[in-house]
């Protein structure tokens, strides 16, 4: 990477107490701060600056946001699911005229570890494909984000890396397996979620004396994944999460960030199939995703949690630090 620090303007789905977003952000801030000046735009930006130790700007303020491009080298996308319609075709524009803005000041646009689509309906299409191609580097964090951007019809080269979490030093957190078994639970609100949750708190009940399991439920989002009663774990710091984390023995997770933790801390997981983007992981990992079928689910899930609870995964995450570690030099090049 070059030294010349450059100032670099990184926005993202920051500031709403998602936690596989602020992971996403951590790993940027920890990979770039030493090589360059770091604004972020973010839904809070005194708890962003405060937590992580860069100026940050109100995503939400328009003359902050046209201000920090005016004065930046380099726009950084980074990670996540920006790109997409599914949740709100207005989000997409938003991150679509951050990239038109920084083009019409000549500033390099880099999108990072991107998860691209799904895009539907004819104007998104097109303006998500016209803006798209602007970017100077693109790199997407799977092979599932390549071919929707071939869907959507993006004519420019494309980097395949893996998500931008990735790039986190997780040497600290890799434990050796303590006595008792810990089983880390993710969930999100999504159709009949209520039934599913009554399952998993079945599970829980007989599997506790049966195979000495613990159950620990993280909302990674909230408020909206506070689903659930018991021993709730929610932690302020990221620090605190990935130390948490560090201490399961297998994860079931309808976050999609919190699968790719087990997967960095080299544990177990069991993917529930909320997003097609999970499902991939899962496929892609060789560990298994449950459908949401009320008839199925249960007894899927139960085999699946005594299967896994003892075995060592055959995946390598220092494969998916390295991709991203070797992206990051694209940021800067010219």
């Amino acid at each position: 990477m070059q030294e010349n620090r450059k100032k670099v303007v990184i926005f993202g789905y920051f500031g709403f107490k998602n936690r596989g977003d602020e992971l996403i952000l951590l790993s940027l801030v920890a990979n770039l701060k030493e090589h360059a000046e770091l604004t972020v735009l973010s839904k809070r930006p005194k708890e962003t600056a405060e937590e992580l130790g860069v100026a940050a700007k109100n995503r939400w303020n328009p003359f902050a946001v046209l201000l920090s491009i005016l004065n930046s080298d380099i726009l950084l996308g980074g990670g996540g699911g920006l790109f997409q319609n599914k949740t709100s075709t207005r989000s997409l524009y938003y991150y679509l005229s951050l990239v038109v803005m920084a083009k019409i000041f000549m500033k390099r646009v880099v999108l990072f570890s991107q998860g691209i689509g799904p895009v539907t309906g004819k104007w998104p299409l097109y303006f998500t494909r016209l803006v798209l191609n602007l970017a100077d580097v693109l790199t997407v964090r799977d092979p599932g984000s390549y071919e929707e951007l071939k869907k959507i019809g993006l004519n420019k080269k494309t980097v395949i890396s893996a998500d931008a979490v990735f790039g986190l030093d997780f040497s600290p957190y890799i434990k050796e397996k303590k006595t008792g078994a810990r089983v880390g639970v993710t969930l999100r609100r999504f159709k009949n979620y209520g039934s599913y949750v009554d399952g998993i708190r079945e599970i829980e009940e007989q599997l506790k004396d049966r195979e000495n399991l613990n159950f620990i439920f993280y909302p990674f989002h909230l408020p909206e994944d506070n689903v659930i009663g018991g021993e709730i774990r929610i932690k302020s710091r990221l620090t605190d999460l990935l130390e948490e984390f560090s201490n399961l023995d297998l994860v079931v997770g309808a976050r999609y960030h919190s699968l790719l933790l087990a997967y960095a801390l080299n544990k177990p997981f069991i993917g529930i199939n909320v997003d097609t983007k999970i499902k991939y992981f899962c496929e892609s990992s060789g560990m298994p995703c449950l459908e949401l079928n009320e008839n199925t689910f249960k007894n899927n899930l139960k085999s699946s949690i005594i299967n896994l609870i003892d075995k060592k995964p055959e995946f390598d995450p220092k494969e998916a630090g390295r991709k991203v570690k070797e992206s990051f030099s694209l940021i800067f090049e010219d």
